[in-house]
C-alpha cells in the first residue's frame, strides 16, 4: 500500500517537523509510521498550544482619540486578525454586525492608542522587583529609612543576601548614605548590597565585598566607575557607576536572583507596564551576560510561541504565555556579543534594533559632563561626594565615539546615546556633524537619550543630522527644585529639558520614565511636560509648556517614528495593529492637575485584552 502526501501542504509547519515525517512516511512499515506520525502531530500540538486570540470585535460608543490627523476622532472601531479593519462613527460600522462578531459598548468612555514607553529598563525592572524598597517615595525620612533597614535585617537567615533599593539622598533631604562602619554594624553575617535610585551608585558592606571577592587592592574597573576608599586606602562601601557593579550582579545572578526565578517575576513585571497603558516598550541597554535572557524576553512577547520555548514552559522553566507589550531593545556598547549578525531578525513584536553607548553619567553623583561646574554645597560637596569645581567628564574619547558611530552605522544599527550634560550634549552633535560628509543620516533616526541640559543653539544641528530625543522629563518634577537650588543653579536649572523649542522646530520627540528610577507612568510624565512643576509647585521654563495632545503623540506616534513602527503602531488607523487603552477620563477635557490621577481600565495589544 502507497501513501500519498503533498508535502507543498507541510510548508507551513516547521521545517524539523515537516522532515520527521517525510521521514517516517518513507519507511517501510506502514502501521508504526501513522502512529508515529500520530504522535508526532500530537506532541507538536500539545506544546506549541498558545492563548487564544480575540474574534472580530466591533467596539462601539466610545470617545477614541485615534492621532490619525486625517480622522482624529472616532466613535466605534473593528478588529480582526489582530488588526484594525475600519474606524469611524457607530453608522458606518454597522455593517459588521454579524453572528462572529463581539460587540464590545464603550459606554462613551475614551480610548487612545497605546503608549510606547520608549526608554526603559525591564531587564533592572525584573531584577529590581524582588528587592525592598527604601526609596523617597515610600519614606520620608533618614531615620524611617535606617530603622526599616535595621528591622530587614533581624528578619535575615544567617548569609542570606539582603538586597535594597531606592537609597536618594536628593528625594529625601535628611538623608545620610550609609558608611561600610554603620552596614558592618547591622549586618556582620550577611552580605548587604544597596541601590541607589538613580542607579548610578551602590553602598556594600565587608561581608558581600569579601562574598564577591573585591578587596582594598582591588584594581578600579576605570577612571570613571570605581570603589569608593578612605584616608588610608580602605574599602568605604561606595561602588560608582556600572562597571564596577558588575562582579555584585554575577554573584547575584547565581546566588539569588536565578534564572527561574527571574522567569517567575519577568510577567509580572511585563503586566505591569501594560496595566499603566504600555502596549509596546523599549529596553535601552540590556544588562545581560549571554543570550538566555532573550530566549525569555523573545518567550514573553514574540506573536507567536518557539517550539523550545513552549517546552520549557511546558516543565515550568519559563511563564506561560499571555498576551505581553511588545518589546524592542537597544544592546550595550559592551555586549555586542549579543548583537545579531545582520539587522534583519526583528519582527513586529519583538527584537534588537539597535545599540546603545553612554557619553556621560548622572546629575546626582557628579557624572553628568557640564560646561559650568556644579554648585558647591552641603549636598554637592559632601552627601554626593562631587569635588568642587567639578564639571564631570566624558566617558569616553571623541575619537572613540567617532569610531563607534561609524562602526554601527555602517552595520545599519540604531545608536541611542545617553547624553546629560550640555558639553556631552555638545561632544556628541559635534562628532556626529564632523561624520556628516562620510555617513548618510537620511533614515538613521539616530537618538539621544535623557537631554536633561539641551543646549538651544544646538537645536538646528540637531534637525540638521536627522537626530531625535527622547526626554527624561521627570528629572523636572522630582529633582527640579534639587538641581535648581544645590546642584546647577536657578539660570541653568530654568532651561532643562526643552521640550517646547524641539517641538517647535518640527523634530521628533519622545518622554520617559528611565524605570526603574521613576515608574513608567504615562500621564506622570505628560502632567510634568504640560505643567512643567517641581514636586514642590514651582515651574521651571514657563516658555517650554507643551500641550496635552503633544505630549500624548510624544510616547505614541513620535515613539512609534523613533523606532521606526509609525506604519504598524502608535496612531489607530485602518491597518495598523489594534494596540489601544481604555481610560476613565478624557485627558482632553480634564484639568491638567488630574491628568497624573487618570487610570488605564482595560489595555489590549494586537486586538487581544491583557490579563
Amino acid at each position: 500500500m502507497k501513501i500519498l502526501v503533498d508535502f507543498k501542504q507541510l510548508n507551513h509547519y516547521p521545517k524539523p517537523l515537516v522532515a520527521t515525517i517525510q521521514a517516517l512516511i518513507m519507511s517501510k512499515s506502514l502501521k508504526i509510521s501513522l502512529f508515529l506520525i500520530c504522535l508526532v502531530f500530537i506532541s507538536y500540538l500539545y506544546i506549541t498550544q498558545d492563548f487564544e486570540n480575540t474574534t472580530p470585535t466591533l467596539y462601539k460608543n466610545g470617545h477614541i482619540i485615534t492621532l490619525n490627523e486625517q480622522q482624529p476622532l472616532a466613535e466605534a472601531i473593528f478588529i480582526t486578525d489582530g488588526k484594525i479593519v475600519e474606524i469611524g462613527s457607530n453608522k458606518q460600522l454597522e455593517k459588521y454586525l454579524s453572528n462572529s462578531t463581539t460587540v464590545v459598548d464603550l459606554e462613551g468612555n475614551t480610548v487612545l492608542p497605546g503608549f510606547i514607553d520608549p526608554h526603559t529598563h525591564f531587564s533592572i525592572s525584573m531584577f529590581l522587583s524582588e528587592m525592598h524598597d527604601l526609596s523617597g517615595f515610600k519614606f520620608n525620612s533618614n531615620k524611617e529609612i535606617w530603622n526599616t533597614f535595621e528591622d530587614i535585617v533581624k528578619t535575615a537567615q544567617k548569609g542570606e543576601w539582603i538586597i535594597c533599593k531606592g537609597i536618594d539622598p536628593i528625594l529625601v533631604s535628611d538623608l545620610i548614605p550609609p558608611s561600610i562602619e554603620y552596614l558592618d554594624k547591622i549586618a556582620p553575617e550577611n552580605p548587604v548590597l544597596l541601590f541607589s535610585q538613580s542607579l548610578h551608585n551602590y553602598w556594600a558592606n565587608s561581608k558581600a565585598f569579601e562574598v564577591v571577592g573585591i578587596h582594598k587592592k582591588t584594581s578600579n574597573p576605570s577612571n570613571h566607575s570605581y570603589y569608593g576608599k578612605d584616608k588610608d586606602g580602605n574599602l568605604n562601601g561606595l561602588i560608582v557607576e556600572q562597571e564596577a557593579i558588575k562582579p555584585f550582579f554575577d554573584v547575584l545572578k547565581s546566588e539569588v536572583l536565578t534564572p527561574k526565578k527571574l522567569s517567575k517575576v519577568a510577567s509580572n513585571v511585563m503586566r505591569d507596564y501594560a496595566q499603566k497603558g504600555n502596549t509596546t516598550i523599549v529596553s535601552a541597554g540590556i544588562t545581560i551576560e549571554d543570550k538566555k535572557p532573550l530566549m525569555l524576553f523573545k518567550h514573553l512577547s514574540n506573536n507567536e510561541p518557539s517550539i523550545l520555548g513552549s517546552f520549557l514552559e511546558k516543565i515550568g522553566y519559563l511563564p506561560k504565555r499571555k498576551q505581553n507589550p511588545r518589546h524592542f531593545m537597544y544592546m550595550r556598547y559592551d555586549k555586542v556579543h549579543l548583537l545579531p549578525e545582520k539587522n534583519d531578525e526583528r519582527n513586529d513584536f519583538y527584537g534588537i534594533i539597535g545599540i546603545k553607548h553612554w557619553y556621560d553619567g548622572s546629575p546626582y553623583i557628579g557624572t553628568m559632563y557640564l560646561n559650568d561646574p556644579y554648585l558647591d554645597n552641603k549636598l554637592t560637596n559632601h552627601k554626593l561626594h562631587i569635588p568642587t569645581n567639578y564639571k564631570g567628564n566624558a566617558l569616553i574619547r571623541k575619537d572613540s565615539l567617532k569610531s563607534f558611530i561609524k562602526n554601527y552605522h555602517n552595520k545599519g544599527w540604531q545608536i541611542a546615546l545617553h547624553t546629560q550634560g550640555d558639553a556631552a550634549i555638545n561632544e556628541v552633535i559635534d562628532v556626529y556633524e564632523e561624520l556628516k560628509n562620510e555617513l548618510d543620516y537620511s533614515t538613521s533616526r539616530h537618538r539621544l537619550e535623557h537631554c536633561l541640559l539641551f543646549p538651544e543653539e544646538n537645536i538646528d544641528r540637531l534637525k540638521k543630522l536627522n537626530l531625535t530625543p527622547s526626554f527624561h522629563i521627570n528629572h523636572l518634577y522630582y529633582y527640579g527644585d534639587a538641581l535648581k537650588n544645590n546642584l546647577i543653579g536657578n539660570d541653568r536649572a530654568s532651561t532643562i529639558l526643552p521640550v517646547g523649542s524641539i517641538k517647535d522646530k518640527g523634530i521628533k520627540y519622545s518622554l520617559h520614565a528611565d524605570q526603574p528610577m521613576f515608574e513608567s507612568n504615562p500621564f506622570s510624565l505628560i502632567q510634568t511636560a504640560v505643567e512643567r512643576k517641581t514636586i514642590l509647585g514651582e515651574v521651571l521654563g514657563d516658555h517650554q509648556k507643551i500641550t496635552v495632545l503633544e505630549a500624548i503623540k510624544s510616547m505614541t506616534i513620535n515613539a512609534a517614528w523613533q523606532i521606526n513602527m509609525e506604519d504598524k503602531i502608535g496612531s489607530l488607523e485602518e491597518g495598523k495593529y489594534a494596540d489601544f487603552i481604555i481610560l476613565d477620563k478624557n485627558p482632553l477635557k480634564i484639568q491638567s492637575n488630574e491628568l497624573s490621577t487618570i487610570k488605564c481600565l482595560k489595555t489590549f495589544i494586537n486586538g487581544n485584552l491583557v490579563k
